[in-house]
C-alpha cells in the first residue's frame, strides 16, 4: 500500500537563540507547534544549532533551511 502524502507547513520566525552560552539573533523553524530547528548567523555564515552548539555552517540561509527540513522529513 502506498502512504498518502501529507502537507506540512513550515514556519520561520525571528527569535533569540543560545549559541555556546551567548544569546544571539536567529531563527526558529517550526512545523505546527513542534520546533524542528534553529539557525543563527555566526561570522557571516548561517549555523544550524543543536542543543545550543553549532552543528554545521552554511554560506546561504536557504541552504541551512533546506537541511533542517530535509532532516525533519527523514526523521518524521
Amino acid at each position: 500500500m502506498r502512504k498518502k502524502d501529507k502537507k506540512i507547513e513550515i514556519q520561520i520566525a525571528d527569535s533569540q537563540v543560545n549559541v555556546n552560552g551567548q544569546t544571539l539573533e536567529g531563527y526558529i523553524l517550526t512545523a505546527g507547534k513542534r520546533e524542528i530547528g534553529q539557525i543563527a548567523e555566526v561570522d557571516g555564515q548561517f549555523a544550524i544549532l543543536k542543543n545550543g552548539a553549532v552543528e554545521v555552517l552554511y554560506k546561504k540561509f536557504d541552504q541551512a533551511v533546506e537541511k533542517i527540513i530535509e532532516n525533519f522529513n527523514l526523521n518524521h
